[in-house]
């Protein structure tokens, strides 16, 4: 799968829409900018094969599938936060059906217990 580095933990500069949607109870980052909240999460260093990997997972290639795009993020634990050029995927607002949770800050171990993979995987 390739090499994974955590940098530390970090939060979107921009806000942006995490929702839990479907019936497989499915996170999704939304890409409409500037709504919902700044979203909390860890920051990794990905070599080329990890991205592919994940590019695979994210089903990038599919229509309804994420798209990874360049945001910007900010540590949240540094003593001087900095701010760094990230990818995220993110899912477009048209392919997102049937909301279970409000805006979220964070993917919290909670929601990903109610998470269903795709039958047959």
């Amino acid at each position: 799968m390739g090499t994974a580095e955590l940098l530390g933990k970090y939060q979107t500069a921009e806000k942006y829409p995490l929702i839990i949607s479907g019936e497989r109870c499915v996170p999704h980052m939304i890409n409409s900018p500037g709504e919902g909240c700044q979203v909390e999460g860890e920051l990794y260093e990905v070599d080329d094969n990890c991205l592919k990997s994940i590019d695979v997972l994210e089903c990038t290639d599919q229509p309804d599938g994420y798209r990874r795009q360049a945001i910007f993020v900010i540590s949240t634990t540094a003593m001087n936060p900095d701010t760094q050029e990230a990818q995220a995927y993110l899912i477009e607002p048209d392919l997102v059906r049937e909301r279970r949770s409000n805006c979220l800050r964070t993917y919290s171990i909670e929601a990903a217990q109610k998470y269903r993979p795709r039958s047959g995987n």
